[in-house]
């Protein structure tokens, strides 16, 4: 027990008592008006004190939040933390040691069910009993502070991302046109010296694969311009109302013969007319590059079937084959500029690696979304769906 303070006469006794007054109105006046929350909490979890500034920060009257249990104020890895720190604190006291400050950052609920992100300094006080013993705690609001951090590590998350697709990029350049270039240059240059001592049969072969390479590399520059203008934002979208059955029409009929060559029967399982809002020439790009794509997998005497219908409040487009398919590990790197997936098709038909990533952007573009299911030896089916 603290030693009693002895008092002369009742003047001092009056004094002291007047000097106890100001100061307990002194750090009552500090508490209502300083915009930090501070409050007081007994070892068993109850809390004693709420200063007035808990109405701004959590949108509550001080007896409402006086009368919440922890899982109620806190989420719940921020109320694992504090009941840790409680618990320490209660044990700490029944076995007469010294009880611990907290400082570290804790997650309320406001009213409103949002997450009100604080710093929290906490500091025991020794009463006479287990009663008086009190938590007196701190709270700031730190929340715009946290979002400003989450901010910069999205950003930075992003920058990355843009200097491993620039890599990728520019890895891409050097790789797929190097190759194809010098099988222009070379061929050329044969043909060049000794065109005149060249067979016919030389000739045919030569132009064959000056026209594969020349094919291949304006297929790689269309795709890197039209790569580049959407990364600028420069790739004009104009959507406008439209049937999407004729943006299937047009695309088999530009395809059509490339799947004759293979003997790959191309079918139009549409039934129903389907109207959405996009960029025509955007959905006829996707719808280009996934038939194409499929031909180009497709083995010969195989079939390609194109389907678009409506699912879920949206347009959905298939293009399904009986090609070669693909395994789990390949169809997660489709999509992506970074992981460069790029392989040959049935006859040695090369891409770009570009290609599935356009389709991606578009589609995106759209706030649509676009998918793989494929099994090795049995096909692959990509679709995408529009919101109508």
């Amino acid at each position: 027990m603290p030693e009693e303070l002895q008092y002369d006469n009742l003047d001092d006794l009056k004094k002291a008592y007047q000097d106890l007054q100001l100061s307990e109105e002194r750090y009552r006046l500090i508490a209502e008006h300083v915009r930090d929350v501070i409050w007081t909490m007994k070892l068993d979890g109850s809390i004693t004190y709420i200063s007035p500034a808990i109405e701004a920060v959590r949108g509550l009257m001080v007896e409402e939040a006086k009368n919440q249990a922890i899982h109620e104020i806190l989420t719940p890895e921020s109320a694992l933390k504090v009941g840790t720190y409680m618990q320490e604190q209660y044990f700490a006291y029944t076995r007469g040691m010294p009880l611990s400050s907290f400082k570290g950052e804790v997650d309320y609920y406001r009213k409103d069910g949002s997450i009100l992100h604080t710093e929290v300094l906490t500091y025991p006080i020794l009463g006479e009993d287990f009663d008086s013993t009190l938590i007196l705690g701190v709270t700031r609001d730190i929340t715009e502070r946290k979002q400003f951090e989450f901010r910069l590590l999205e950003q930075a998350q992003i920058l990355n991302e843009l200097n491993a697709t620039k890599d990728k990029f520019f890895s891409i350049i050097a790789h797929d046109l190097k190759n194809p270039i010098k099988s222009i240059l070379g061929f050329s240059e044969l043909l060049k010296e000794d065109a005149k001592e060249v067979e016919n049969k030389s000739i045919s072969s030569y132009a064959n694969i000056l026209y594969s390479s020349a094919k291949h590399t304006a297929e790689l520059l269309e795709n890197l311009l039209e790569w580049a203008k959407t990364q600028q934002n420069s790739f004009p979208f104009s959507p406008d109302e439209g049937a999407i059955n004729d943006l299937i029409t047009e695309e088999i009929n530009i395809l059509r013969p490339i799947a004759d060559h293979k003997n790959i029967k191309l079918v139009d399982a549409t039934v129903d007319q389907i109207v959405v809002t996009a960029d025509r020439k955007m959905i006829g790009t996707v719808i280009r590059n996934l038939i194409s794509n499929a031909i180009k997998f497709t083995k010969k005497d195989g079939s390609i079937i194109v389907e678009a219908f409506l699912q879920h409040e949206s347009a959905v487009l298939s293009v399904s084959d009986t090609g070669i398919g693909m395994s789990k590990e390949d169809q997660a790197k489709l999509f992506h500029i970074v992981d460069g997936f790029t392989t040959k098709g049935t006859e040695d038909e090369k891409g770009t690696g570009l290609g599935l990533v356009l389709c991606k952007e578009f589609i995106e573009k759209h706030r649509g979304k676009i998918w793989v299911n494929s099994e090795i030896g049995k096909g692959s089916q990509f679709s995408f769906s529009i919101p109508l």
